[in-house]
């Protein structure tokens, strides 16, 4: 791990976040549109639900921006643990 740069930790970590946020958020959305679908048009839990989807909806835009980030730094995926990608930045 000597040989990447504290950039490139930096780049690598936010895109392995950028991508567990995503695979959480998609079962966030799923279930949202899951659950919108089976609900009457005015059902009291619409409104919160539709709160939640937009917010789920800006967070994997957020992500989204997090990947593009790594990506245009060139972090290339390799297989490393969290804890040899920070070092002693943990310690």
């Amino acid at each position: 791990m000597e040989h990447l740069s504290r950039a490139d930790r930096i780049c690598a970590v936010a895109a392995a976040a950028a991508h567990d946020l995503n695979d959480e958020l998609t079962v966030i959305l799923s279930s949202v549109i899951n659950s919108l679908h089976n609900l009457e048009p005015g059902h009291p839990a619409r409104t919160a639900l539709l709160d939640l989807q937009s917010a789920a909806q800006r967070c994997a835009w957020k992500s989204s921006g997090l990947l593009n980030f790594s990506a245009r730094k060139g972090a290339r995926p390799s297989s490393v643990t969290l804890e040899e990608l920070l070092g002693d930045e943990i310690r």
